[in-house]
């Protein structure tokens, strides 16, 4: 029989059962599963407004990037706000400030 040693690392949810005992769950907290689910729908809906508007796709594509970030373990707040300055010049207004307000919850 094939015996592998594995460990798992980083944030992991549920139980410890298999992981010889490595595995954690204090790094992730349902508060910031709870947070992230929140940006993740407010990107999804301005990126819906985006299309529908046939903005260019470079204004996607910034939405798209702080999808990516909103879904790391640890997103840096300086890139976040690098990109949200970026769109803060597209007009786009009050979808800004509730995505603000969101993404300040991560940190």
């Amino acid at each position: 029989m094939n015996e592998r040693k594995f460990e798992i690392q980083g944030p992991v949810i549920g139980s410890n059962v298999g992981t010889s005992g490595h595995a954690r769950t204090g790094d992730v907290h349902i508060g910031h599963i709870k947070d992230v689910a929140a940006v993740l729908r407010l990107l999804d809906e301005l990126r819906e407004d985006l299309n529908t508007a046939q903005a260019p796709t470079s204004t996607i594509e910034v939405v798209d990037d702080l999808r990516v970030e909103a879904r790391k373990p640890n997103p840096s707040k300086d890139v976040t706000t690098h990109l949200m300055d970026k769109l803060a010049d597209r007009g786009l207004g009050e979808q800004m400030k509730d995505l603000a307000k969101a993404f300040d919850a991560l940190f």
